[in-house]
């Protein structure tokens, strides 16, 4: 079997058994998603003091995306210990239980993208030629999650209280990054965006769909943080990667 058989196969096998005799199946990842968006959307649009019409389609959009990154980095600190019968038997490429992971992430991304046209339909909010840019920042923003995946799983694997810290860690970091509220507001801390590599792979899937074209300061960002990744995780996989079975 091709590898990326086995990843594919691997990944969709994990929504099917997640949502087994369940009646609604699948359909539970978006109505789920929708609930929230709805209760929260019409929540803080009073609280932030926004015109429900325009922060609806706004968190929304962001939430989505965010859903994708939080995904992919929280399943990653049990890539390897989810794939430990398969890595005691058998000499497989660690690639493929990371592209598990990414493979996953985006079965549910695109369950829950069908909440934006819907959202966008009721408030009627128009689609820009800017849309398209989404498209090369969703491809960028998972070539970071796949190599993300790889070195968090290492790390999880070896520090198995890696995992809970990075629970911890994104439920503050989805505070930190511009999901419901707005980066202008954040004029006198203008460094919590400027400096956050999750608030910059977010913008440029977002800020394309928002109709915003992505500032330069964010792709400077996220290819620093590509290419961050980029050497730790080579650096690392390859200096350790042998030993992942030992630490299963």
């Amino acid at each position: 079997m091709c590898a990326w058989e086995s990843w594919y196969l691997l990944g969709i096998s994990d929504i099917r058994l997640r949502y087994k005799r369940s009646r609604l199946g699948q359909l539970w990842i978006t109505m789920s998603m929708a609930i929230f968006i709805t209760g929260i959307g019409f929540a803080f649009s009073f609280l932030f003091k926004q015109d429900v019409k325009n922060y609806m389609p706004y968190f929304a959009v962001n939430y989505v995306v965010w859903g994708l990154i939080s995904g992919i980095v929280l399943d990653s600190t049990t890539t390897f210990t989810q794939s430990a019968v398969y890595l005691t038997q058998e000499a497989l490429p660690r690639s493929i239980f990371a592209m598990r992971v990414i493979v996953r992430n985006l079965v549910l991304f695109a369950h829950n993208l069908i909440i934006i046209p819907v959202i966008f339909l009721i408030f009627k909010v128009p689609v820009t030629w800017t849309i398209l840019l989404a498209i090369p920042g969703l491809i960028i923003l998972i070539v970071i999650g796949f190599l993300a995946t790889i070195l968090l799983s290492m790390i999880c694997t070896r520090f198995r209280d890696m995992a809970q810290i990075l629970q911890n860690l994104m439920q503050m970091l989805y505070f930190l990054t511009p999901v419901m509220w707005r980066p202008e507001q954040m004029t006198d801390a203008w460094y919590i965006v400027i400096f956050n590599p999750f608030a910059a792979c977010l913008r440029i899937v977002s800020d394309p769909i928002h109709g915003i074209v992505p500032l330069n300061s964010v792709y400077y960002m996220v290819f620093a943080t590509f290419a961050f990744l980029l050497v730790t995780t080579l650096l690392i996989f390859a200096h350790f990667r042998a030993r992942i079975v030992y630490w299963l």
